[in-house]
């Protein structure tokens, strides 16, 4: 990594650290209150460390920072991923707020390349062979082309809280509809989400799995 301004490199540490004390990037908010600058100052610090190559700064997300020096990257260990707690193949499951554990996996199992894992819950992926119990990599991004399986984030309409699914992605203008890949479509029915009334946020792109020991449900 080329020597940074001293702020910068305060910076791209605490971004470092933090992605590898807690499994996952910083959020602006984090960034100001622990280097003791405005969330705009940050935003300039990060801007400028993106354009030197170093992060990629990604839409529509509070935590859309990803590592891509090389040599950082090796720092923070990239065999290792969060697993980050476990999403509803079936009935959106709370968002989990914690890092559960840090898992070396190979890189290679997952294109394109994982940022996190869930452990699924439910069966209404199945038919897509993601089954009870596996290891999901999400590829972290705000958006996704109609069709793809995705890691999503709901508002509950009852409590306001975030829940999360895994689901196959469909959008018509405020209409978004989540679907499953499970032939009983009964328990499995689809989800549609009106943008207007509900918040729907896509947290990353399905990657792969890893089988473990299976779950029953």
């Amino acid at each position: 990594m080329n020597k940074l301004p001293p702020r910068q490199q305060d910076l791209m540490d605490f971004i470092l650290r933090f992605a590898r004390d807690a499994g996952l990037p910083p959020t602006r908010g984090d960034i100001a209150s622990a280097l003791g600058i405005t969330r705009q100052t940050a935003d300039q610090h990060l801007r400028a460390l993106a354009g030197k190559g170093l992060i990629e700064l990604l839409p529509d997300t509070s935590r859309g920072i990803r590592i891509l020096d090389d040599a950082a990257l090796a720092a923070n260990d990239p065999w290792r991923l969060p697993l980050v707690g476990r999403i509803a193949a079936g009935q959106p499951v709370l968002a989990p707020d914690q890092v559960e554990e840090q898992l070396r996996v190979d890189p290679a199992l997952f294109q394109p390349r994982a940022d996190f894992l869930y452990r699924v819950q439910g069966r209404s992926m199945e038919r897509a062979h993601i089954l009870p119990g596996d290891l999901v990599g999400i590829h972290q991004q705000a958006t996704a082309r109609n069709q793809q399986i995705v890691a999503v984030s709901i508002e509950d309409r009852l409590t306001g809280e975030p829940t999360l699914t895994l689901k196959r992605y469909r959008q018509q203008g405020q209409m978004v509809t989540l679907l499953s890949e499970n032939d009983d479509q009964q328990t499995y029915a689809p989800i549609v989400i009106d943008l207007g009334r509900q918040r729907c946020e896509i947290i990353g792109l399905f990657a792969g799995l890893i089988r473990q020991n299976r779950e029953t449900s």
